[in-house]
């Protein structure tokens, strides 16, 4: 086992990984991973110099939406596990100084939670009034589904309350009415529940989507005020507990967030945009963009940077013209168009060129902030488009050159995408176990690239951005006496300013030019 102490809170020195329990690994042969089968893979995550281990929701769902459709906020779903295989896993990441975070969905439940139960049986009761109810569909300037194409409205009839209740996920996902206190002091409660078991921090799930309390209310709740509610309830429990908000929102919105410390950290889905805007274009200049308003906006230690995470890659924050730059150089057909504004792709797949994912992995260690891997993304796993909706890029963990990529023994295993069986991302083509053995693998560059994040300091060093005229491809990033340089095109690129640098890590480099989709790690005399 690889222990190391546990570093401060947030930012992390190294990486968080996020895990879908029920894809990483199956300890009990049922062709479903579990929390066992997390705890056995622990030297693995600890190895890629992770500092959290975020899991994807791990309550009793029917997982309709992938378990987002929370059955009951304070369970454990028995597919994965009981309270003792968490409390097992939890301690195996405390002993290997590594913290556990846990989605909390404060957005809605499922229809089958008790809360929802109780309150379509009497929706004017005090548990009725945790929803949000309209006698007949009402419109509200904004208010629109979430998954354009899946849901034709936001409210849904229910036959025992006689009412329509609201619901901007699917219809199976009531809205909770989180302007509403009784609604927030049971967060809370939940929360503190697994606080006390031993969880380090949440993802809170959807955190800005309108919070209604009314059906006609754009907005029935100040994000700020509850969010530093929040922040002070679960304070008083646990001192240093993370908070990371999912909200994809431009930088304005992501600092009401930050601001004041309310989250310790944002998913940045600005600058996730940008991104793959800049990789389209071969151009630099809409990352420096992205850059400037975050950065005027939201400390760098406060943003959690990502590639690709298990949803849909949503563009939702570029313009049409420019997600259609985006959608012909990364499209790669209309089957893999999602919502009108994503595309529902691997990373690795939808690089095409392995120069460019390994470039876009090193870029996404050196961007100001913090690195988000998914599990798998660390060796480059495939997808596969014959399947509906997101789950295409959501393929199982590929360990080993074993049937079924060591994931599970079972017969039938139900989660396993047939991506994993054909094709240049084959789990006998791609796998932890053959590319540990390799030192040219995406997997021994996932683990230099943290051990040298780690030992810069990058996570709380001030950076300086460097725009290049004479090499607008390239993206100059400089901290502490080293400088990071990512070629987002395809044809080399001239570097002066490098001249003379000593590099620490690098592809396609000569010492003056970068090479089509090169990058350097160099440190300055």
């Amino acid at each position: 086992m690889t222990a190391r102490p546990r570093s401060r809170a947030w930012p992390p020195q190294g990486l968080v990984y996020g895990v879908d329990p029920s894809r990483f690994q199956d300890s009990d042969d049922d062709g479903i991973g579990d929390l066992p089968g997390i705890t056995g893979r622990l030297d693995h995550i600890a190895a890629l110099g992770a500092d959290w281990l975020w899991l994807l929701p791990i309550y009793p769902s029917l997982r309709r939406d992938n378990g987002y459709d929370v059955d009951d906020h304070e369970g454990i779903d028995a597919r994965f596990g009981t309270l003792e295989d968490f409390a097992k896993l939890v301690e195996g990441c405390h002993a290997r100084g590594i913290r556990v975070m846990l989605d909390l969905v404060l957005h809605h439940t499922s229809e089958r939670h008790p809360w929802f139960q109780a309150a379509r049986r009497d929706r004017h009761s005090r548990t009725g009034a945790y929803y949000i109810w309209a006698d007949e569909p009402l419109d509200a300037p904004g208010d629109g589904p979430v998954f354009p194409g899946e849901e034709d409205s936001v409210w849904a009839f229910d036959d025992e309350a006689g009412a329509w209740y609201h619901h901007q996920f699917y219809g199976f996902q009531p809205d909770l009415n989180r302007a509403n206190d009784d609604v927030f002091d049971e967060l809370v409660r939940v929360a503190t529940v697994w606080l006390r078991r031993g969880v380090d921090g949440f993802r809170l799930d959807a955190a800005m989507p309108a919070m209604r309390s009314k059906p006609t209310e754009g907005t029935g709740a100040d994000p700020a005020r509850f969010y530093d509610r929040l922040r002070e309830r679960l304070s008083e429990v646990r001192s240093d507990v993370a908070l990371v908000a999912e909200a994809d929102v431009g930088a304005d919105e992501l600092a009401v967030l930050a601001d004041h410390r309310r989250v310790d950290a944002v998913l940045d889905f600005s600058l996730n945009n940008a991104m793959f805007l800049a990789l389209a274009r071969e151009q630099a200049a809409p990352l420096h963009g992205a850059l400037d308003e975050l950065d005027r906006a939201v400390a760098a230690s406060a943003r959690l940077n990502f590639v690709r995470n298990v949803d849909e890659l949503d563009l939702d924050q570029l313009t049409d013209s420019e997600r259609q730059e985006v959608f012909a150089v990364f499209g790669g057909g209309p089957d893999a168009f999602l919502y009108g504004r994503g595309l529902r792709r691997g990373w690795a797949p939808m690089m095409g060129d392995e120069r460019r994912f390994r470039m876009t992995l090193s870029l996404l260690f050196a961007l100001p902030g913090a690195p988000l891997l998914m599990y798998g993304q660390e060796l480059g796993i495939g997808d596969d488009l014959s399947v509906d909706g997101r789950d295409a890029c959501r393929p199982v963990m590929q360990w080993s050159a074993a049937r079924t990529g060591g994931f599970t023994r079972a017969p039938d295993a139900p989660l396993i995408l047939p991506a994993q069986h054909s094709g240049p991302y084959d789990f006998r083509r791609v796998n932890a176990r053959a590319q540990a053995a390799d030192p040219g693998s995406p997997l021994a560059l996932t683990r230099s690239l943290a051990q040298l994040r780690r030992r810069i300091g990058l996570a709380t060093l001030p950076m300086k951005r460097h725009p290049l005229p004479n090499s607008p491809s390239v993206l100059a990033l400089s901290a502490d006496g080293y400088l990071t340089v990512h070629n987002l095109g395809s044809t080399p690129a001239e570097v002066f300013e490098a001249y003379g640098a000593e590099p620490v890590l690098a592809e396609r480099w000569n010492g003056h030019r970068l090479g089509p989709y090169g990058f350097a790690w160099l440190r300055r005399s």
